[in-house]
């Protein structure tokens, strides 16, 4: 039996290829090489296996249970493989690249990315937006963190917007929990920002031991979600419920404008490649939020 060291990658990505086309010219053209350069690679992979790995079948060639069996355990790690590697390409290549960072996926998803495709079509930049809840440092590898309430030393930063809350419900849980007390209105709350809820309680001079929790999600975008569906009222920034307080799939239980502590920034890493593209996005994402 062949050691695993034995077995040639370029086998693999070969073998995965023709699984994926079904047919050995169409898998040399995808790879750049040869017809009989595939068929050398197949050859040798079922004379490791001992077995044939793929059988014909009219024009093309289909999988034979031990090959699909193969293919199956091969095809993600090559698709990984392959991506790795035009991600390092396009590094070297490609100048006018920013990675944007954030830990937070919500105001990532409803602020940041219908941002993304304009200012990327303006100005000829491919961004790559990445999420992380571990704490940055200057080394690791981004452009641009978009934070909040947090300082990230030696950087620039602009300030972005300053977190407002309401209280929002479907229309049809709002006509019918709405007249009773807030002690008895079913909460949604957000894991991530238990401090929100508490801000609002505070403000309605609320307990937080008289609130009544209906549903715990992870992420405001869950919440938000939950609350459409009618699972509960749910305290959100604003920001994050502007469409659908104007489009009427939700409701303010009340109208207070609760400020809370929270201020969200876009600072460019010092140890950047690109400062002066970092620095101009972020001058353009906070005129966006200004303007909107």
């Amino acid at each position: 039996m062949a050691k695993p060291l034995d077995v040639p990658l370029t086998a693999f990505r070969t073998f995965v290829a023709v699984g994926r086309h079904g047919n050995f010219t169409r898998a040399a053209e995808a790879l750049g090489v040869t017809q009989s350069g595939v068929s050398r690679q197949i050859a040798k992979l079922e004379t490791l296996a001992n077995r044939p790995l793929f059988k014909r079948q009219g024009a093309g060639v289909a999988l034979t249970s031990d090959g699909q069996n193969l293919y199956d355990a091969l095809k993600d790690a090559i698709s990984t493989i392959e991506l790795t590697s035009q991600q390092l390409t396009q590094k070297g290549l490609k100048h006018d690249r920013l990675v944007v960072r954030t830990s937070m996926p919500s105001f990532a998803m409803k602020i940041v990315v219908p941002f993304l495709g304009t200012y990327a079509a303006e100005h000829g930049v491919q961004i790559d937006l990445v999420t992380s809840l571990a704490t940055p440092h200057p080394q690791d590898e981004f452009d641009v963190l978009i934070t909040r309430n947090l300082n990230l030393p030696g950087t620039e930063r602009w300030e972005l917007v300053r977190e407002k809350l309401v209280c929002v419900a479907s229309p049809g849980l709002l006509a019918a929990r709405g007249a009773d007390s807030r002690q008895q209105w079913p909460m949604i709350v957000c894991r991530l920002r238990p401090d929100v809820l508490w801000a609002w309680a505070v403000a309605k001079d609320v307990s937080a031991e008289q609130l009544q929790t209906a549903a715990t999600y992870d992420h405001f975008f869950l919440a938000v979600e939950a609350a459409i569906g009618g699972v509960g009222f749910l305290v959100v920034p604003q920001m994050l419920v502007k469409d659908h307080l104007t489009s009427g799939i939700l409701a303010l239980a009340d109208e207070a404008v609760i400020a809370s502590a929270a201020i969200y920034y876009a600072c460019v890493n010092p140890q950047s490649r690109h400062i002066q593209l970092a620095a101009q996005f972020c001058r353009r994402l906070k005129g966006s939020l200004r303007d909107s």
